[in-house]
């Protein structure tokens, strides 16, 4: 856990100070509704958590960026206190996360953003066996925080704005440790936008650089440790192996196509619990998604299939999110979540080598 975030730190802060100029800050509160996302999670139905969220952001407002993605990029640093709804069961989290906005102009007051989060969270009542065994939802103090929303701001002078934002919020330790069935609260932000210096939205799009339209192929190898079932303390090592054509649509976004195998450790652990063969531990899937590039800095999520699976421990349908920074034209290392359905399987780091 301290390698991600030590990395993921690393990646932001090499993004967060590229060709940035307009700064500023934001505060917010929060109300949301926690839902559950399986039978085994129907004990959260009913909580409501609030919050508070202090940012701190910078505009990507040079005339390259704005080219890029014919809107003002928004990234930042944001820190966030949760009252779970339940303090008995689930109890309070401290959350810190960073996030990129890309910004519209909808009007001369009205501005539209659209927000990813990723970081990590602090919570005072995981599962314990003896001391709290009905939090099935998170098992480690410190787990993944993920958010995705949209922004509504409302300039109420040239500095300061008025924030409406819908939000979908998830915690989970990302497969290292069960149980791990996730806390899922979407909701609503309410708060005030104060910018240091006066942002200017009126930008125009010039011509753009042409793209090239050949495919990316990349080679990747990664690893991961997950524990065999929930009341395990051993972890077990994820190996595998992916090939995978990446495929510029514009100078953002771009889409892949990936075929991945893995060997899982923690897979034949339990299939020797259940005196299974020990071959069964590899799978190997299909997966297709899209992805969006700041400098040097990529972000990919796809939805993928197991060609080959012969085991019913996993959904066949799988999805996996990945941060990556590319160090040169060759290489780059990256970390990628992967989930069944709202249960994630596994974090895992990875490195990643160009081919052509």
């Amino acid at each position: 856990m301290r390698t991600i975030l030590l990395f993921f730190c690393f990646v932001f802060s090499n993004s967060l100070l590229f060709g940035q100029q307009l700064s500023g800050f934001s505060f917010a509160g929060n109300s949301t509704a926690a839902f559950a996302q399986t039978k085994s999670a129907a004990f959260i139905k009913g909580a409501k958590p609030q919050g508070l969220q202090l940012d701190y952001y910078k505009l990507w407002d040079s005339q390259e960026n704005i080219n890029a993605c014919n809107c003002i990029p928004k990234s930042g640093i944001s820190l966030s206190y949760f009252n779970l709804g339940m303090p008995n069961l689930l109890g309070n989290a401290l959350a810190a996360s960073l996030f990129m906005e890309p910004q519209f102009e909808m009007s001369h007051r009205y501005i539209l953003g659209i927000k990813a989060q990723a970081g990590f969270v602090y919570g005072n009542k995981k599962f314990d066996r003896n001391t709290n065994p009905g939090n099935l939802t998170y098992s480690s103090n410190i787990s993944n925080y993920l958010a995705l929303g949209l922004s509504n701001y409302y300039f109420i002078n040239p500095k300061t704005a008025l924030n409406l934002s819908f939000i979908f919020n998830h915690i989970s330790n990302g497969g290292l440790k069960n149980p791990n069935h996730g806390l899922n609260f979407p909701g609503i932000n309410f708060g005030l936008n104060y910018y240091f210096e006066k942002p200017n939205y009126h930008y125009s799009v010039r011509a753009k650089s042409k793209i090239d339209s050949s495919i990316a192929k990349y080679i990747t190898v990664f690893y991961s440790a997950t524990t065999a079932n929930s009341y395990s303390t051993k972890r077990y090592a994820i190996f595998g192996l992916e090939l995978s054509g990446v495929k510029k649509i514009n100078g953002v976004i771009f889409t892949t196509a990936t075929l991945s195998l893995y060997q899982d450790k923690a897979v034949q652990q339990r299939l020797t619990q259940d005196s299974l063969s020990a071959q069964s531990q590899y799978r190997c899937g299909i997966a297709s998604g899209i992805g969006f590039n700041m400098g040097k800095v990529n972000f990919a999520s796809s939805l993928g299939v197991y060609v080959y699976d012969p085991i019913n421990y996993y959904a066949r349908i799988y999805h996996q999110h990945e941060i990556s920074f590319q160090f040169n034209k060759k290489w780059a290392i990256g970390i990628n979540l992967k989930a069944h359905t709202y249960i994630a399987n596994y974090t895992d780091m990875r490195i990643k080598y160009l081919l052509n």
